[in-house]
């Protein structure tokens, strides 16, 4: 009984093992891994990890978010002393943790929150007006059939949809948005994470419009008229599910100037550490305010100002509903400042380059 219990134990732990050797180590996005809260607060500066102390931002006498506190330095040891002061923890691609667990105080996904009157008349609007540049701006998504940037619309549409409004938008102006200002969100179909997503886009001030439009998906090429054997492309159009939004300001980091001409990775880094620091300082005042948290802060998803290799601002976008959290009633800065820069630290990151 001993000797089976023994090879039982042994096997189990060989099979661990291969299992684990296994598994392959997640390169870009780890939008499926989620994130552990136990950990304690950290700022990343470059490629070494210091603890600090980040206040909640409500507090009047705190530091700018972007200059948290450092740790003021050990004095200098006498003969008789001993520097006990450990060395800040190497933050290391390989070694970073590629799987995280939810903290205590998500509720549940930001969708299961819907209630009928949210979703009444959200996608039967017929959008018209409105012309989308032919050529997608963007490709990502789950859901989604291309987003397109808009390159007119009419005065009927402006008059719809933007009617004077003393509050400025999410832009900071009160003004109409210019075409370029705008992005549209083709759907493939309707579901409560796109429900979801409008009312979280109408709640942080980047929506625009929903409904459905007649938009061009593709072209067929038929033979003309005539036996001459030429054949013409004939667009071919589908009535879908639209969203318009406010395009944030900005591009991701690894598309900006001075990051792409860093040569040094101490340098990308740095940037990638500035723009993660700004980043959860921006969740996590938008969780304390509206009760959800953006939990799909990769880097496409971070829209990044910058001057340089010096990041000014940050913008986040992306707000469909399956990667959005309600959280509870009784979360602090500080829990959300030590999952943000846990689940969203430098190494993260740089397995998406």
């Amino acid at each position: 009984m001993h000797l089976r219990i023994v090879f039982l134990t042994t096997g189990l732990a060989l099979w661990n093992l291969a299992f684990t050797l296994s598994t392959p180590v997640p390169i870009a996005r780890e939008r499926d891994f989620e994130f552990d809260s136990s950990q304690s607060l950290v700022y990343y500066d470059a490629a070494k990890q210091v603890p600090i102390a980040a206040p909640s931002p409500l507090s009047v006498t705190e530091p700018p978010p972007s200059q948290p506190t450092l740790p003021a330095p050990p004095a200098t040891p006498t003969v008789a002393q001993t520097n006990t002061t450990a060395t800040p923890t190497q933050l290391s691609v390989d070694t970073y943790p590629t799987h995280f667990t939810l903290p205590e105080w998500v509720i549940a996904p930001y969708p299961l929150g819907l209630i009928d009157e949210d979703r009444v008349g959200i996608f039967d609007t017929l959008i018209t007006g409105l012309t989308l540049v032919s050529k997608k701006y963007s490709f990502l998504g789950n859901n989604n059939a291309g987003i397109y940037a808009v390159s007119s619309f009419s005065s009927d549409f402006a008059e719809v949809y933007f009617p004077p409004n003393p509050t400025p938008n999410a832009l900071g102006s009160t003004s109409t948005p210019d075409p370029s200002q705008l992005l549209v969100k083709v759907l493939k179909d309707i579901d409560d994470d796109m429900i979801a997503e409008v009312k979280a886009l109408k709640i942080v001030g980047q929506f625009v419009a929903s409904g459905k439009m007649n938009v061009q998906m593709g072209k067929a090429r038929k033979m003309k008229k005539g036996g001459s054997g030429d054949f013409d492309d004939e667009s071919i159009y589908e009535v879908k599910p639209i969203i318009v939004m406010l395009k944030m300001p900005g591009q991701a980091l690894t598309s900006t100037p001075g990051f792409r001409a860093a040569k040094d990775m101490e340098t990308k880094r740095r940037m990638m550490g500035d723009t993660l620091t700004m980043m959860c300082n921006k969740v996590g005042e938008m969780a304390l305010e509206y009760g959800f948290v953006h939990r799909d802060n990769i880097i496409p998803n971070i829209m990044v100002i910058a001057d340089g290799t010096e990041i000014i601002d940050v913008n986040i976008i992306d707000w469909g509903g399956k990667y959005l959290s309600l959280i509870r009633d009784d979360v602090t800065w500080d829990d959300l400042m030590a999952w943000c820069h846990r689940r969203w630290a430098v190494p993260v990151w740089e397995r998406g380059l």
